[in-house]
């Protein structure tokens, strides 16, 4: 079983760049997007591999508690695109919202 959480965590560690406290719609700048791009296309390798309907990577997002959330595009519905935060936490196998498909 992969360890997303452990995958994640160490590319949240090696790209720095990609944890944004974003305000609402903000991004990430495309110089920072495009300095960091190898580590962008890592976690979107993760990503779509662990998250079911994920469209894009968007940012790390640090919260009030001290923990980190994964900002991603998802498919909600077939003709619907939105935003998704997953607690970097959920993607560790013993969290309650682990699922692995079989």
């Amino acid at each position: 079983m992969a360890n997303y959480f452990e995958e994640l965590d160490a590319l949240r560690i090696a790209y720095p760049a990609l944890t944004l406290d974003n305000d609402g719609y903000q991004e990430l700048p495309q110089t920072v997007k495009d300095a960091n791009a190898d580590g962008v296309q890592l976690i979107e390798a993760v990503l779509k591999e662990a998250v079911a309907g994920f469209v894009r990577f968007q940012n790390f997002k640090p919260r009030k508690d001290g923990t980190t959330a994964i900002r991603c595009q998802t498919r909600w519905a077939d003709h619907f695109t939105g935003v998704s935060y997953f607690p970097l936490d959920d993607f560790k196998p013993r969290s309650p919202t682990w699922h692995v498909n079989s």
